[in-house]
């Protein structure tokens, strides 16, 4: 049997049998080498002496055409390519096979463009009719082939492959760019009816929220659907740091046709976690998955009646983790510190750390630095087998790049670097009359060189401060470094450097948190981080430091502030806002100086940069974001897709990043976006993520979507208008606004500035906009006059020209509402 459907021009061929994708370890000489750490937050190109044996291999030149089964029918959903991408965390030699059917009308030359990060070869009919080798690790390549087709069915066959480096993109697409129409088909062994019926049945289903914080954790799915009840196989995979044991759960539950929504969960009965969620229907001998993301997070576990001392919150932080905490080395440093002794927790997080050094596993560098505690603070707790099993991994452990490996570990961002130069210096001096098997050096000669790479590191710090500017995910990845060297530095100046270092993190935690909740524009961020955003981290931090935030599942830097003796002023306050008034905060950071702007009231939080690198392609910056309602946030934000898939693992994806970057400028409450698309970007909208679950009320009115939560209002206008996603994963989730130019409005407002919400709403549709089609729009806004914007260059305010001038530091203005 066949299931076909129809290839139009600029359409992909989307259907395929495939095998499993087979991995395999993949061994080179070990090899030292020479790179730039980036000091930028943006993707770069780093090629290892692992992927330079690897392309020598050619081993895709080798590859037969396979003419054996395949295990697996291929289920695009909302994606247009065979993606296959994975989180390896050693090299790996991944590959798969596919097979998919194209009916031609007439014999003759077929053009397509073919789309691979990776190698990709192509047969037509048993010949081979197309190799592409481009091999630029995360980075597509394309390039136009013609295939030759018969009249009739015609079989292409294709073999894919790559060298996983840690996070590994890993597809391929052949998108047809002829004229005449063409027929996809794939074989099946199934009813191609029931296979297509199964699709449309988890197309229909999401969660009600992406976030849970009490009540029942609801999966809904349209049930005129179902011929009857229907069971659901579901794998819930949890989210992570790379530090912490993943145990992947799997249950059945059944789809009923006499209801729109199956319990997933009870919240309150569930432990904290963010999961990556994969329903799963069979049609015979096919399992047919759908990806969707779920957060729960039981309010009652994350509240707790904060002390009143900062010591005392110090322990309760500790008592939560180790109930609660993830496993990985917090989960040894909290019942080492508590217990004085090691819980089943504390030995599994042990053994799975130990593990990932020993192997020089991606992140390994997370565990190690702190792990100095081990032989210090808490030697006495270590018996002679785990003493020694940490002796012989640090000793056996690669710390830079100039020490011979073959290892894939990111060395090359700020967080991976500071931590591979802390845990160099202090494993060092521990072991300071050691030999250090790789590099061949003592302990003494690696801890100098740890140090100064350290001084130097800071040294740029301090100039510029962060690269990943605000990112509440590796904040606290340099936070574990700086407690590494506050608790264990043998120099007085070097801890003295990372008490400063403190300092500035705490500031810009409290500088952009609102009601405990760092929320704000980031560097970096992922999916999780926005929409299950009571679980960063910061939050944490903050709540030891002040008792306003969350409790956190993830703690490696909290518990480490928790031993320590650091206690930091409440910069939060420092910012707050008196009531009548506004709080501009404008800051640069990292060496290409992104200017962060924000605009507090005691209502809302507006954040976004200004003019950062407009219209280019992105990487997985957060470029604004507000968060309005002081009894309870909502959130609002807009960006350009990255991807296609909604729950991907691409960098930029759906929710995380922008595939192309607007234009931003912004003025107290109000973010103006331009947006120009790239045609050559996979995705030709934008869209807000606008999950009305989190607003009080909302109201759409032609191009002007509005929301308010408590006293906190917002509006914000689409030049193309938008629609509210009603159907599938993003239902009363998402605006989308079609098109590849666009200009935004977004506009915060409080009952203090404007009344009533519907007096607000008001004010803003009685704004005169002017849009050109392109780069430039005015509009009349009835706090600050004309705003306008000048081909994506000049921003006027009444008429005057706001300027982009560099701010030193932290600089505050308070306003009048």
């Amino acid at each position: 049997m066949e299931l076909t459907y129809q290839i139009g021009y600029d359409e992909t061929i989307s259907r395929w049998n495939v095998t499993a994708m087979g991995k395999e370890p993949f061994h080179s000489p070990k090899k030292s080498f020479e790179a730039e750490v980036n000091m930028e937050e943006s993707y770069v190109q780093v090629v290892y002496p692992v992927r330079e044996a690897f392309l020598k291999e050619e081993r895709i030149k080798k590859a037969a055409r396979y003419d054996g089964p395949y295990e697996n029918l291929y289920f695009p959903f909302e994606n247009n390519r065979i993606d296959l991408s994975t989180f390896l965390h050693t090299p790996h030699y991944i590959y798969v096979h596919a097979k998919a059917g194209v009916c031609a009308e007439e014999e003759g030359s077929y053009p397509f463009d073919l789309y691979t990060c990776g190698g990709v070869r192509v047969w037509v009919n048993g010949g081979e009719q197309a190799c592409y080798t481009p091999y630029t690790r995360n980075i597509a390549g394309h390039t136009r082939v013609n295939l030759f087709l018969k009249k009739g069915l015609n079989e292409i066959k294709v073999y894919a492959d790559e060298l996983a480096e840690r996070d590994v993109f890993f597809y391929f697409e052949l998108r047809y760019k002829g004229g005449t129409p063409v027929e996809g088909s794939v074989e099946v062994t199934e009813q191609p009816g029931e296979i297509k019926k199964a699709e449309e049945i988890l197309k229909s289903c999401f969660f009600q929220q992406d976030m849970y914080t009490e009540g029942e954790v609801r999966l809904c799915y349209d049930r005129t659907l179902l011929d009857g009840d229907t069971r659901v196989y579901i794998t819930s995979s949890p989210c992570g740091t790379g530090m912490q044991l993943s145990e992947i759960e799997h249950s059945e539950m059944t789809l009923k046709k006499d209801e729109d929504y199956l319990v997933f969960a009870e919240t309150e009965e569930s432990s904290i976690r963010l999961s990556r969620i994969s329903a799963c229907l069979t049609v015979g001998n096919y399992v047919v998955p759908r990806n969707l993301f779920v957060g729960i997070i039981p309010k009652s576990r994350i509240v707790l009646e904060p002390a009143a001392t900062i010591g005392e919150r110090k322990r309760q932080a500790l008592e939560f983790l180790v109930k609660n905490g993830e496993i990985g080395f917090q989960s040894v440093i909290t019942s080492l510190e508590l217990l004085k002794g090691w819980n089943g927790n504390a030995e599994k997080g042990f053994d799975l750390a130990c593990k990932k050094i020993e192997r020089h596993d991606d992140c390994a560098d997370f565990s190690l630095a702190p792990f100095t505690l081990l032989m210090t603070r808490y030697r006495n707790l270590l018996t002679p087998e785990k003493a020694e099993r940490i002796k012989a991994m640090v000793l056996n452990f690669r710390y830079w790049i100039d020490e011979p490996g073959n290892d894939v570990m990111w060395y090359f961002s700020e967080n991976h670097a500071f931590l591979f130069h802390v845990s160099q210096y202090l494993w060092g001096y521990i072991f300071g009359k050691e030999t250090f098997t790789v590099s061949g050096r003592t302990g003494t000669e690696q801890s100098e060189i740890g140090k100064n790479r350290v001084l130097a590191w800071f040294d740029n710090f301090f100039a510029y401060g962060y690269a990943e500017w605000n990112s509440a995910t590796y904040i606290p990845i340099d936070l574990i470094g700086f407690f590494s060297l506050y608790l264990s530095a043998p120099d007085e100046d070097i801890r003295q450097k990372a008490e400063m270092a403190l300092d500035f993190t705490m500031q810009v935690i409290g500088f952009n948190s609102f009601e405990g909740v760092m929320n704000t524009t980031y560097g970096r961020i992922y999916e999780e981080t926005i929409k299950t955003r009571l679980q960063v981290e910061p939050n944490f931090v903050s709540w030891v430091s002040t008792g306003r935030g969350y409790c956190t599942y993830y703690g490696n830097a909290t518990c480490l502030y928790a031993i320590s003796d650091y206690e930091p002023v409440d910069y939060e306050m420092e910012c707050h806002p008196q009531p009548g008034q506004g709080v501009v905060m404008e800051t640069d950071q990292g060496i290409a100086g992104v200017k962060i702007n924000t605009y507090r009231t005691r209502e809302y939080l507006t954040a976004g940069v200004r003019r950062f690198k407009p219209f280019r392609h992105g990487h997985q910056q957060h470029l604004m974001n507000v968060v309005f309602g002081k009894e309870r946030p909502a959130i609002f934000y807009v960006n350009h897709p990255g991807e296609r898939v909604f729950s991907g693992e691409n960098r930029p994806s759906y929710w995380a990043g922008n595939g192309t970057m607007p234009w931003i400028e912004r003025y107290r409450n109000l973010t103006v976006m331009v947006f120009a698309i790239d045609p050559n970007e996979l995705v030709h909208f934008i869209h807000a993520y606008a999950p009305v679950y989190e607003y009080e009320a909302y109201a759409c009115h032609g191009s002007w979507f509005f929301a308010k939560s408590g006293d906190g209002y917002l509006g914000s206008w689409f030049s193309n208008g938008y629609e509210m996603t009603a159907y599938g994963a993003n239902t009363e989730k998402e605006l989308v606004s079609q098109g590849l130019n666009h200009a935004v409005i977004v506009k915060c407002g409080s009952k203090e500035e404007f009344g009533s919400f519907e007096a607000f709403q008001k004010s803003l549709k009685e704004m005169e906009i002017e849009w050109n089609g392109d780069h430039s729009a005015a509009f009349t806004d009835s706090q600050y006059g004309e705003i306008r914007v000048r081909d994506a260059e000049e921003f006027l305010v009444d008429g005057t020209a706001v300027s982009v001038e560099p701010a030193k530091g932290f600089r505050f203005l308070r306003t009048k509402l």
